[in-house]
């Protein structure tokens, strides 16, 4: 879509803001190129700790991060709230940056626990600042492209991580780990305004209109006029805000956090980050045909043109129908993959089969990202009226950390329980029981509004 007249300054606010979720997009995906190195699989001559790291220090290793991520939660929305949603952003990109620094000079397996912790409690809370700031910056013509922006730049983040990754040091690559970090964090402080809405929020007229002046080549009378829309909406949101307690309040909203918990609980357990942090891994034990860094690079490559795709298809096929697709996709793709490991495990000869590993995940990636990988999202944000939409967020955020944490956590002691195959078949039925309950328990909301949306939830509709 075309930016209308008037609009470039919005759009390269929207691009300086995103390089946060490309460096986040590095931060979740830091342990597949470098977990081989600690683990001694890869290089074991530099290995900064001098020996190779333990399964249990492995699954701490990448599990932190989403420890941090959950812990980090409340305070950055009670910090987006109180400091505004520009400064908590500039705040969460402080103990990602530490973090690597802290990666780059470790010599005690202790210290990554540590820097991965503090990355989280930076990263993680950057999935629900960044789209505040990016929503509340946009105009309404442009809003669904401001939301996909940060999936695209959150995909490059895996790419850069793939691609460079294995073929730099420790030491090297989390010190270039920091490039997307010291771009972002000088340009968004000098360039980028605070929001609209935080100025309204706090009664502060002249800046609102300085801001929507930055983001809007419009006449002074347009500006107002919209400044003054922009007041009236957040002071009638304010009288009605809800907490935790209002999302049970109504059949709507409790049917409402029904589905987005299950769709943050099946995104989690589809196996997301268990693949994408042990990506390396995998294919050194499947012992596919081509060297694992080269089919991880092929991986990230595919999640980014699947995720540029999806922004395409989602006002045009509707969320529904994606993630159906998505759910069944990612549940055979896996279905597919445990069944090489199988093979693999009981002696079979897979040699003519050895493109299959590749293939099953690839395909589990493009499933993903159709739906699970944004599209919860997008769902949670208009089942809820504005209300009750903050605490919505938080809690299924909460729920979606926990998730990362238990499957990156937990995700080598099963594999070491019940086998590669095992292990991909458990995601695989989470996978097909989501199908299941989306099928009879998610309506389409694709161009309805708030108010058919909340009538749907009050009955069993599809």
């Amino acid at each position: 879509m075309k930016p209308k007249s008037g609009s470039l300054s919005l759009y390269l606010a929207a691009f300086v803001a995103n390089v946060l979720a490309l460096a986040v997009g590095v931060a979740f995906s830091w342990t597949s190129p470098v977990l081989p190195k600690l683990n001694g699989s890869v290089d074991p001559d530099n290995n900064p700790l001098g020996r190779p790291i333990t399964s249990s220090e492995e699954s701490l290793i990448t599990s932190l991060l989403s420890l941090g991520s959950l812990i980090g939660l409340v305070p950055a929305g009670m910090a987006a709230d109180k400091l505004g949603r520009k400064k908590t952003l500039l705040i969460l990109a402080c103990p990602v940056v530490l973090s690597f620094l802290m990666m780059a000079f470790a010599q005690s397996v202790y210290l990554f626990f540590i820097a991965r912790f503090l990355m989280g409690l930076g990263a993680g809370s950057v999935f629900i600042i960044l789209p505040m700031y990016l929503g509340e910056i946009a105009e309404d013509h442009n809003r669904g492209i401001m939301s996909c922006l940060m999936g695209n730049f959150n995909s490059s983040g895996l790419v850069f991580a793939f691609t460079i990754g294995p073929y730099l040091s420790v030491q090297w690559f989390c010190l270039v780990c920091l490039i997307p970090l010291l771009i972002f964090i000088p340009i968004f402080w000098i360039w980028n305004p605070e929001t609209p809405q935080y100025f309204a929020s706090i009664g502060d007229q002249k800046e609102l209109e300085k801001s929507l002046l930055k983001l809007r080549s419009k006449s002074i009378d347009a500006i107002q006029k919209e400044a003054l829309d922009i007041s009236r909406m957040v002071q009638e949101l304010s009288k009605n805000k809800g907490g935790v307690r209002e999302l049970f309040v109504t059949q709507s909203s409790r049917k409402g956090l029904v589905i987005t918990l299950s769709l943050a609980f099946l995104q989690q357990f589809a196996g997301i980050n268990a693949v994408i942090s042990y990506m390396q891994t995998i294919f050194e034990a499947a012992g596919s045909s081509l060297p694992p860094e080269i089919s991880a690079m092929i991986i990230a490559a595919v999640q980014l043109a699947t995720t540029i795709v999806t922004s395409s298809l989602v006002d045009r096929l509707g969320r529904r129908i994606l993630l159906l697709i998505s759910t069944t996709g990612a549940c055979l793709s896996q279905v597919t993959l445990g069944v090489y490991f199988f093979l693999q495990d009981n002696d079979f000869q897979v040699d003519a089969i050895s493109w299959l590993p590749i293939t099953s995940l690839i395909s589990f990636i493009i499933f993903f990202n159709i739906g699970l990988a944004f599209l919860s999202w997008t769902v949670m944000a208009e089942l809820f009226p504005p209300n009750v939409k903050s605490a919505a967020v938080i809690f299924t955020g909460v729920v979606c950390f926990i998730g990362a944490f238990i499957t990156t956590l937990f995700f080598p002691a099963l594999t070491t329980l019940l086998g590669m195959a095992g292990a991909f078949w458990v995601f695989a039925t989470c996978c097909a029981t989501g199908t299941v309950f989306l099928y009879f328990m998610l309506p389409e909301t694709k161009g309805r509004s708030l108010q058919e949306i909340q009538k749907l939830l009050g009955k069993n509709s599809k």
